[in-house]
């Protein structure tokens, strides 16, 4: 009777197991090209088991809360290649902008036997907790454009938005005034406000300028989340066109160049061919359109493959027991279309600015062995 009932509860729990395990999300494989992934899909990507390296190896779970975009492909490409040579597999999550569907990842991932999260863009209300449980359980974790209160231990990261900001706005009002413009430059922004923090710090900037005179925001179209984006920017800048003649609006400033495609199609179907352009972010779509479209005038942009590089760089790092930083900005640069040709991506981006495409930041020395190991 005793045997029989051991066996009952054995039955039981291995049952019970297998049911926790099919809830969790099964990571598919991904391509191995680094600088031109394969789209990630709204659950999971997981990369193929690196070889053994001596001195490190584990798991890491990047889990980001933003939409399907090249930038969002650069990103966990940058992950995914630096943590395979540091002797990493790599599963990639992504929550489609869904902030509920964002913390139902992380606490799955608080499930599954990580060593390392990579967490982009999680939100105040939930960050701090979730990432603190992680830490809690022997997680190192490093938070990339994160909100919310610090949790200790953990490094934040993020691009420097002021520079991100500066950069294309004084590319803009520098394109103008050499068309003809006076200062104050005026034109429209487009925004999603109180979304994300780098949105938010960017905007902050545009205030700065109007302040300071050197701009006049006739305009700020604030994005609904979860509309369509295409269709809410050509309609808003379509009638923003018809309201302003030629002279009477000098340029269109995005906060991320993800909103472009209506902003373009709208300019070039009314014939303004004086509206300057810029915005911030870059991917293979915006270099085409740097060398193809004579509106869009400057980029402004980190290259996401290197965010996602030296995350991971922070993080094993912080495994080996090295002093890491609390915080770590990512200097911006401004990318115009002059230095471009038509044969450009983001994979030749590095022949004219440092840090595209690869990057010595944060490469350690112990890090570095690993690598040569």
């Amino acid at each position: 009777m005793k045997k029989l009932i051991c066996i009952i509860l054995a039955l039981g729990l291995f049952v019970g197991v297998v049911a926790c395990q099919n809830d969790m999300p099964t990571p598919s494989e991904p391509t191995a090209a680094p600088v031109e992934p394969s789209t990630p899909d709204d659950t999971t990507q997981t990369t193929t088991e690196p070889e053994e390296t001596p001195a490190s190896g584990g798991r890491i779970a990047v889990i980001r809360n933003m939409t399907n975009s090249d930038h969002t492909a650069q990103f966990f490409a940058g992950c995914i290649e630096e943590g395979e040579a540091l002797g990493y597999t790599v599963d990639t999550f992504m929550s489609d902008g869904d902030d509920i569907r964002m913390q139902d990842l992380m606490e799955q991932a608080l499930l599954q036997d990580y060593d390392i999260w990579i967490v982009s863009h999680a939100n105040e209300g939930y960050q701090y907790d979730l990432i603190s449980r992680a830490v809690a359980q022997g997680v190192y974790v490093t938070g990339f454009d994160c909100g919310g209160d610090p949790v200790p231990g953990v490094t934040y990261t993020s691009q420097d938005d002021a520079s991100l900001a500066s950069i294309s706005l004084d590319a803009m009002i520098e394109k103008a005034v050499a068309e003809g413009a006076e200062t104050p430059v005026k034109f429209i922004a487009v925004n999603i406000l109180g979304l994300i923090v780098p949105f938010d710090n960017r905007q902050a900037v545009i205030e700065e300028y109007v302040a300071q005179g050197k701009m006049e925001l006739l305009d700020i179209v604030n994005l609904d989340p979860g509309g369509d984006f295409y269709s809410e920017t050509h309609t808003a800048i379509s009638s923003a066109l018809a309201r302003y003649s030629q002279g009477e609006i000098n340029g269109v400033w995005t906060a991320t160049t993800f909103f472009l495609d209506g902003i373009v199609d709208a300019v070039q179907e009314a014939g303004r061919s004086e509206i300057v352009l810029t915005g911030v972010d870059i991917s293979d779509t915006e270099i085409q359109r740097l060398v193809e479209v004579p509106e869009l005038y400057a980029i402004a942009a980190v290259d996401p493959f290197v965010i996602g590089v030296v995350n991971v760089r922070l993080a094993v790092a912080k495994v080996l027991g090295l002093p890491t930083p609390d915080t770590f900005l990512f200097p911006a640069v401004g990318i115009t279309g002059d230095v471009l040709s038509a044969g450009d991506t983001m994979a030749t981006l590095s022949k004219y600015f440092d840090d595209f495409g690869s990057t010595e930041m944060m490469l350690l020395p112990e890090l570095e062995a690993i690598r040569n190991g």
